[in-house]
């Protein structure tokens, strides 16, 4: 899976490290949280959430890149979102990853140590972005 960041008016997408594999996997789960699944990705999400306060809720706006009908335009269209409050859940996130001993221990179980240093990645653009005015959506690609 290939997770990618539009900016409105630009017709070059932003690719994670990665090409944001363990990203795309994080925000899978976050959208999962709630529903009575196990996994340490979602573990993480719930610490984030609980003890860092991190608003989730932006990392869970994202939708296929490759829209088949007019129904999957209609829902690309709709994931079209503020990149500050996207680029505020990134950064907690990373900084609660990096710092956190438990946020680690989760990581590791999940496999996935780079997905600090990708929701990192997404901070710049994420700015830029934020300083024109210009939505973001995420998107992904299987």
């Amino acid at each position: 899976m290939r997770l990618e960041l539009e900016v409105e008016g630009q017709a070059e997408r932003f690719t994670p490290p990665g090409g944001g594999a363990n990203l795309a996997a994080f925000l899978s789960f976050v959208a999962m949280r709630g529903f009575g699944a196990q996994h340490p990705l979602i573990a993480l999400a719930d610490r984030l959430h609980d003890q860092f306060k991190v608003k989730l809720g932006p990392m869970t706006t994202f939708y296929e890149a490759d829209a088949d009908d007019d129904e999957d335009r209609a829902k690309l269209e709709h994931a079209w979102q503020d990149p500050g409050l996207l680029r505020e859940a990134f950064e907690q996130s990373a900084c609660a990853c990096t710092a956190d001993d438990q946020c680690q221990a989760l990581l590791r179980r999940a496999s996935a140590p780079g997905l600090p240093a990708e929701m990192t990645s997404m901070v710049a653009p994420l700015q830029r972005a934020e300083a024109s005015g210009a939505r973001v959506r995420m998107v992904y690609t299987l």
